[in-house]
């Protein structure tokens, strides 16, 4: 029993980047600040100094952004926004982008009306326009979760 405990917490340890805390625990702000490092197009969640990786943030994989930074009331509202807005507004910028590619190919067909050309065209910037600007907003949200999750942490 005792080693399935040791293997348990051990285990709880690797997987959530440091010692399971405690309600009412001090926590070190060098043990458990949060921050985002980028790889290979996703955004890593890492804590402390040492950089142990949390999760990652991703269109299609994601860490419980809100429950990560729950301790803190701020952060985890900014953190429901960003939830909130990521996934939508990237296919957003992606139909777009996609859009835009449609509209290059159309605009090499000779005995297509140029005014499907113009539309795809303008469909396609309005979309990846639009979506730069919420996803701007939604990293935004991301960031100030951090910040307060961040603030609140007890030294």
């Amino acid at each position: 029993m005792l080693r399935l405990l040791i293997a348990v917490s051990v285990g709880a340890s690797l997987v959530f980047g440091g010692p399971p805390m405690l309600l009412g625990q001090t926590t070190s702000y060098d043990d458990n600040a949060l921050r985002i490092e980028n790889q290979r197009g996703d955004m890593l969640v890492v804590r402390g100094a040492g950089g142990n990786p949390v999760g990652k943030i991703g269109v299609f994989r994601g860490i419980d952004l809100t429950r990560l930074v729950g301790s803190s009331e701020k952060a985890r509202i900014e953190a429901g926004n960003f939830v909130r807005d990521y996934k939508p507004v990237t296919l957003f910028v992606s139909v777009g982008i996609a859009t835009l590619g449609l509209a290059l190919g159309v605009a090499r067909i000779q005995d297509v009306n140029s005014g499907i050309t113009v539309g795809l065209t303008l469909t396609g910037i309005g979309l990846v326009v639009y979506g730069a600007g919420r996803l701007e907003n939604a990293y935004n949200a991301l960031e100030r979760s951090f910040w307060w999750y961040n603030r609140d942490l007890k030294d």
